[in-house]
């Protein structure tokens, strides 16, 4: 499944900027600007667990032929939403597909057809924990935290490796999906 676009939903603070301020040791103006470091840390986390931490719209292509069990790249959905199912045809134009799919929401979003689809599909559905920071599983939340402090510290640091800071990869890796190859 190839992931085209995330457009937000939510527009908050993906951290308590209190909680933030005083994680970061920086004072409330200081910690105002450092706070383009917590929405990027936060995008490294959403990206490297496969998760929209706050509410999202998610429109994905699936692979060619893609099965009758679809996964859907982010997580967690919501399993109340319906997604929009579309199938992409050969002109690049949408036919609706209505029925013949179930949805499952949650953490590793699916569809399952009750036959084959037919072709690439586009899906557009919603994804994220909720609207703000207080939404958040708290791990996470301390994780957005320890990488914003990493990208803060390391500012301008060009020879510092891009790599998640220590604290965050594990409690991030709790919410990476694994997937046993056939």
């Amino acid at each position: 499944m190839l992931l085209i676009e995330r457009n937000a939903i939510a527009t908050a603070d993906p951290v308590d900027f209190a909680a933030f301020a005083d994680h970061l040791r920086l004072e409330a103006t200081e910690a105002a600007s450092a706070l383009i470091y917590a929405s990027t840390a936060a995008r490294e986390i959403e990206d490297y667990c496969g998760l929209a931490l706050l509410a999202q719209e998610i429109v994905a292509v699936s692979d060619p032929w893609p099965g009758q069990v679809l996964r859907l790249p982010v997580g967690p959905a919501n399993p109340s939403s319906v997604p929009a199912v579309e199938l992409i045809e050969g002109d690049g134009s949408l036919t609706p597909i209505t029925e013949g799919w179930t949805f499952n929401g949650g953490r590793f979003p699916t569809i399952t057809f009750t036959g084959t689809p037919g072709g690439r599909l586009r899906v557009t559905y919603e994804a994220g924990f909720g609207a703000d920071a207080e939404s958040l599983p708290r791990d996470l939340h301390h994780a957005i935290m320890d990488q914003a402090l990493r990208l803060y510290d390391r500012r301008g640091d060009t020879d510092a490796p891009a790599t998640l800071a220590p604290s965050a990869a594990r409690i991030a890796a709790r919410y990476r999906r694994v997937v046993v190859a056939a």
